[in-house]
């Protein structure tokens, strides 16, 4: 594909991907300007963080060059730049689904029948507990927030005797909140990244880029049809969880070694109404005589 067709191609590609985050941005009160300037934040810093010259500084004049923001535009942002409020609902989202993952896929934490044993808040000594979880996954959100946390969701329910069970293998949280509007952005970003970089990679290096698609489907399938691939969905990140949870040097410090790297597996879910696109007239093709046949 020569440049242009790829331009183009990226373009089509943008808008497609800008249809349902900019409906979510209108929703929520996020006008075109506060696009703008965040879409201008974004592209200083990829200009300045990846295309840098090998052998000098990068410098505003360069990423004026490659992001088409002037000089004067990349000063202001520069010096007005504040960290976007979604941060702390991010990290609330990576511990929590870190808890669960270890919860169900470590020994330690699973009865004789592989399910998620109920622990309690604390344990002295060498018994698995709540907060030896939380402890194990490392950071600084204190165990009692992360248990609120899991409990707003609906991820975890207190029985009596403060023993924690889970009841949901995931973290999902409530509708409309500010965690999983983070969600959104972590997400996306890491689906958008493995085929980006299925793009600019050889097929023998590529990442897994799979779905399955069909467009006639009645519905009045779909309450079913919803239950059974969730069920099945489940199960296949389960398996990934615990298949994941053998290399992470954390947890299995006989793991193989190198560089540190982050590993992420996913799987979703969409059904919406459908309407197949009309075919195209032939070029050069006379209407009347299409009325004719």
């Amino acid at each position: 594909m020569d440049e242009d067709r790829a331009k183009r191609a990226l373009i089509r590609a943008l808008r497609t991907i800008l249809l349902p985050l900019v409906r979510q941005l209108v929703a929520h009160g996020l006008t075109f300007p506060a696009f703008g300037r965040i879409a201008k934040e974004v592209y200083i810093e990829v200009g300045t963080q990846y295309f840098a010259l090998p052998f000098k500084k990068q410098t505003d004049s360069r990423v004026a060059l490659v992001t088409g923001i002037t000089r004067k535009e990349i000063g202001q942002i520069r010096r007005g730049q504040t960290p976007l409020p979604s941060e702390t609902a991010q990290l609330s989202y990576g511990l929590a689904t870190r808890v669960i993952g270890r919860w169900v896929a470590e020994p330690p934490y699973l009865a004789a029948d592989h399910a998620p044993r109920d622990l309690p808040w604390d344990e002295p000594g060498a018994g698995v507990s709540f907060t030896g979880l939380v402890a194990e996954i490392g950071g600084d959100i204190p165990p009692r927030a992360v248990l609120d946390e899991l409990i707003r969701v609906g991820a975890v329910e207190l029985l009596s005797g403060g023993t924690i069970r889970l009841v949901q293998p995931g973290y999902i949280p409530a509708q409309g909140t500010e965690e999983k509007v983070a969600i959104l952005g972590a997400d996306v970003a890491e689906l958008i990244a493995a085929i980006t970089h299925n793009i600019e990679h050889a097929p023998a290096d590529a990442f897994l880029q799979r779905k399955v698609y069909y467009d006639n489907i009645g519905a009045a399938a779909l309450p079913e049809l919803r239950q059974r691939v969730r069920s099945a969905g489940g199960e296949f990140t389960q398996t990934i969880n615990t298949l994941l949870a053998t290399f992470d040097r954390d947890r299995n410090p006989s793991a193989p070694g190198g560089a540190r790297r982050r590993v992420v597996v996913g799987v979703y879910y969409l059904d919406e109404e459908y309407e197949p696109p009309q075919p195209k007239p032939a070029p050069n093709a006379d209407p009347s005589a299409r009325r004719r046949r």
